[in-house]
This record gives structure tokens, sequence and C-alpha cells, in this order.
């Protein structure tokens, strides 16, 4: 979608929709909608299904934009023109599902679903604060653009321009979940979480649903969910490996899929027959945020009509991931809360030389040792703020300074990561917490990289763990059943192990098949993989220009010693380095952006 909104009365009318004292022009991408009636002008993005959208706009003469909000509240980015004063509503959905950008001044507004294509016209440099953001954590925050001037309305906004293009309200609802622990039974917040899972993916079911199904529990119980709703012959899943892993989950797909009678399409990725920097750089300019993971499921997605692809990225709300250094560190909250804060920050004070320590050892050597690692997160968990900006949020200077990154803009950056344990008296309070500043930061980033790869290729994505009724009911479940474990089997092995997420298993226990449900939660990396089949070179030839360069990014940004290993490095590349090479391929795709701007 891009919207421009043009006070240049020379143009002529027949070239453009007249509105107020003001022209519209625009261009949609597929699966978008222009619409019209005697009030307004609709400009809508939205992944529900094309039956739930034409349901909302059967009835032009009742569509209000009360009622426009209502329907899309979930899932949408939308503007909305009035004709009759000429104001400009934009807004986009609670849960951030969506995106849009836009770029204002007293003789124009323009709009747009990719950043890029307005920066390319509006942008005049880079803004430096979000590069490091991005270096530094691998996100950036909802509402931040790597762009100056260049602007995105926040989850839940209602934005206002009257018509003389100035801003009049500017409103947001960002994700406060603080809701306490309910009073259900074990066995109805296990029926209940079904449900509200199942009500989730009801608006989005199209004649055709593909799931992107790892194997794993999440991407299960998409499946289940779709099974629950529609007839088999509507559902396919797609399920990927890359060529060399040595984690495989493909099996654990063929299992669930076996089980429900679902067709399955296992595809494996070879990279070096596929990327060159041409079409690199090429699909980089797509994305608002471009993740290297957009890579493995490109080439399988099609943008056919009455078709919604689905991803089960979580809240983790109903399922908290706590392993046992975690749990000491919530316990440890809350034994403090009774009285024991002032030995608990003297106790804090005594290991601040222990800390140091390690993260002198840290900032040097960048290992990647568990026993170090988890030394050192436990001589947090008598500060819980401290265990929570360091373990969840990577507010880590060491961490960050061992990947040789200058630390100039360290300091600016994690004021963003207010966290206030105000009115926290409980665990699960606690874990809310995290989640509502997860989601303006992790959250916003997961979807917009899955959202851009399907929608970049003229399809749809669901993204049914983000509906806020499902998270807000999520948040809900008692903190010790959410945490409950039991034993299965650990990652890509048959050994036994404590495995949790103990009430979505039995959530599904009715059509789940007996190997997904006893398996242990686990990713499989392989961005490494993609680095050694043919990235790399790409990545380096792209460094390399840049450095050469008279106005080289590298050098303005001082980050010669961040890619000198990346640079030298003779070796094929292993999983241990995935954190190192992330980063390194964020810097590139930067660069890939300040090229354009400057075309």
């Amino acid at each position: 979608m891009q919207i421009f909104l043009n006070q240049n009365t020379n143009q002529e009318e027949n070239k453009a929709l007249k509105c107020a004292n003001f022209f519209i022009d625009y261009i949609l991408e597929e699966k978008e909608i222009f619409f019209e009636n005697a009030n307004f002008y609709l400009f809508l993005k939205t992944n529900f299904s094309e039956s739930y959208i034409r349901k909302a706009l059967q009835f032009p003469a009742d569509v209000t934009k009360e009622s426009i909000y209502e329907y899309f509240k979930k899932d949408g980015f939308w503007v909305i023109v009035c004709k009759v004063n000429g104001t400009i509503s934009v807004y986009r959905d609670l849960s951030g599902i969506c995106s849009g950008y836009y770029f204002n001044n007293q003789n124009e507004i323009h709009i747009a679903t990719n950043v890029h294509k307005i920066a390319k016209n509006k942008a005049k440099d880079l803004n430096k604060t979000s590069v490091y953001q991005l270096l530094y954590f691998d996100f950036l925050w909802d509402g931040q653009t790597i762009y100056k001037d260049i602007n995105q309305p926040k989850i839940g906004s209602k934005l206002v321009f009257n018509n003389d293009f100035k801003i009049t309200i500017n409103t947001c609802h960002q994700p406060d979940i603080n809701e306490k622990e309910n009073q259900l039974s074990d066995k109805e917040n296990i029926e209940k979480l079904r449900h509200e899972i199942v009500t989730a993916h009801k608006n989005y079911v199209n004649e055709k649903n593909v799931v992107f199904l790892s194997g794993g529990i999440d991407s299960v119980a998409m499946l289940i969910a779709l099974n629950d709703l529609t007839s088999k012959e509507k559902i396919i899943n797609h399920s990927f490996k890359v060529k060399g892993t040595l984690q495989d989950e493909t099996g654990y797909a063929q299992s669930i899929a076996n089980h429900l009678e679902n067709e399955l399409l296992i595809v494996e990725r070879d990279f070096s027959k596929e990327i060159n920097e041409e079409f690199f750089k090429q699909e980089i300019i797509k994305m608002n945020n471009p993740y290297s993971g957009m890579w493995i499921f490109g080439n399988q997605i099609t943008n056919k009509d009455n078709t919604t692809y689905f991803a089960g990225q979580d809240t983790r709300l109903h399922t908290p991931s706590l392993n046992k250094l975690d749990t000491i560190a919530f316990n440890m909250f809350l034994v403090s809360n009774k009285g024991l804060k002032p030995l608990f920050y003297i106790i804090d004070l005594c290991l601040l030389p222990f800390k140091g320590f390690f993260n002198l050892i840290l900032k040097h050597t960048n290992t990647t040792n568990k026993l170090f690692l988890g030394l050192r997160r436990a001589l947090y968990t008598f500060n819980t703020k401290s265990y929570i900006n360091l373990v969840y949020f990577k507010v880590d200077r060491a961490l960050i300074a061992s990947y040789n990154l200058p630390l100039d803009y360290f300091n600016t950056i994690k004021k963003q990561y207010k966290f206030s344990l105000k009115n926290v008296t409980d665990k699960r309070t606690l874990y809310n917490k995290i989640v509502s500043l997860k989601w303006i930061e992790q959250y916003v980033n997961d979807m917009r990289y899955m959202i851009d790869m399907v929608n970049s290729q003229g399809a749809k994505l669901a993204m049914p763990f983000y509906d806020m009724d499902l998270a807000k009911f999520s948040a809900t479940i008692p903190f010790d059943l959410s945490v409950k474990t039991m034993k299965g089997k650990a990652q890509f092995s048959d050994t036994t192990s404590t495995i949790n997420k103990y009430v979505l298993r039995e959530a599904l226990v009715d059509k789940i098949d007996k190997k997904t449900y006893f398996r242990s939660k686990a990713v499989s990396r392989t961005g490494h993989l993609i680095f050694k089949q043919g990235l790399d070179t790409i990545l380096k030839d792209i460094l390399i220009d840049d450095i050469n360069n008279d106005s080289s990014l590298v050098k303005d940004y001082n980050l010669e010693k961040f890619i000198s290993k990346f640079l030298n490095n003779q070796e094929d590349w292993e999983m241990d380095d995935d954190k190192y090479l992330l980063k390194v391929y964020y810097l590139v795709c930067v660069i890939v952006y300040k090229n354009e701007l400057n075309k």
C-alpha cells in the first residue's frame, strides 16, 4: 500500500481522487483493498480471510469508521479519508500484526506498508540510534524505524491529520498485560485454552490453509485448531529443513501429519543454488524486518486466491519458558518481597566484584560455554530487575562489547528497556510484565518478518497466537499450572528428559500424536548453514564495497573491529556463530538500505 496525499492544487483532478483541499494518489499491493462510499475512502491491509472481509464491507450504506475499527482491530492497517471534512485517520491493530509507516509535512503525507518505499523519496539519512539498536539487540522497537523523519504508528494507534496535514490525535494502546490468575480448575483452564486457540484461528480459515509445520508443539496446535474448524482437504502442511542440518524436525512434522491424515510437503533448502547478490538486495528491500529466517520459507509461497498461511510464533503466556535459574530468580523475587529486600541488596553489592570478573571474561572472549554463562546468570538472581534485563532483554554491556561493537549508544538505548516491579507481587504478574515489554520489542519484529515475507509474495499470513483475546486469557492461567512439567524426550533424541508446556499438550491431547506429545521444545538452528551455502560470500562482497566507498557506513559507525572476524574467517561457520552472524547480516541489510537512498 502506498498513499500520497498532496496539496498541490496545480494537479489535474482526473489524475487523482479529490478530497477537501488535497488530492489522493494510491497504489495497492495484491490482497489490499480500496473501498469507497458516500462518506469516506478506505485503504485496507489485513490477513483475515476473503469471506470475513466481504462480510465487513457487503453493506456499503451501513459501513462506518467505527464498524471498520471493530472488524479489523485484531488484524489490520488502514487509512480512512473523510470526504466531508478531509480528515485522514490512520489505524493499526491492537496486536501489531500489520505495520504501516508515514512521512508528513505541510504539503504532503506519504503512507505506506513498506518503510523503504517512503524512505526512497523522503528520507535523507539513517537514524543512527535505530541502527545501533538493531545491531545491539537484533530488534527495533515498535514505532521505531531506521530512517530519520519516517515514523511508524504504534500498536493500537489512532492517528488523525486534519485537512491541513497537521496531527490532531495521536493515541495508541500498547499491550499492558496485567491480568491476575483465574480461579478455574486445571481441567477448566485446559479446556478453555483449547477453545481460545481455536477461536483465534477462526477468522483466518480460507478455502486453502497452509501450515508452516515445524513439528514443534506450537505449529502442531495450529494444525489441530484448523482440523477442528475445517475439512482435511482444505489443509496442507509445509515443513522445511536446510541441507546439512544435524537438527532435522521434519520427522516430527511427518508424525503429526500422518496421525491426522493431513497432506505434508517436506522441502529441503540448498541456498548455494538460490541466492546471488542482486536477488539478495531485491528481496531485502521488500522487508521491514529482513530477519535471516525469511530465506528458509521464501520460494514456497504463492499468491493464490483464498489461501492463508499459518505461522506459530507464540507469546509464551500460557507456557512460560523458564529454566532452573529462571525459576530460582522468580522465587527469590517472592522471598525478597517478604521483608528481605535490604538483605538481598547487600548480597547483590557483595557479588559486584564477581560480576565484574565474569563480565570481563565475556567481553574479551565472547564465550558460549554453558557452564560459564550459567554461573554468570546465577550472580544476578538476588536482583530481579537486573536478572530480567540481562536474561530476557539482553541489556548486557559485556555481551555487546564481546562482539566488538562500539558502545557509544548503549546508555542511550538501554533507557528504552524500562521495566518496573511496582505492584508486582507474584510470579504470574511478573511474567506478564515481561511479556508486555517483549511484545513491543521482539514480538513485533517476529510479526514483521513473517508477515512481510508472505505479503511480499501477494499472499496472507495468520499468526493466531498473537490474538489479544487469547493472550489475555493465557495471562490468567495459574502460573504453577502454566510451568508444570512432565517426562518426555529431549529435543532431537530419544533420551528421557523433563519437558515443559504441559498445559498446551493436555489441551491438544485428543488429536496429538504420541511422538509430538512427548517431544521437548527444540529449535533447529540453521543460520550458519545459510552462510556456508553462499550467503557468506554475498555479504562479504557488499561489506568490502562499502569499506572502499568514500561514504562507508562501516567506517562512519566505527564497525571495522566488529566485521574483521567475519571478513578474515577462513573456516566453516558453526552453530555457536549464529548470533554473531545475525548481527553481521543485519548490518549488511542496513548498508543495502542506505545505498538505496543514494541511488
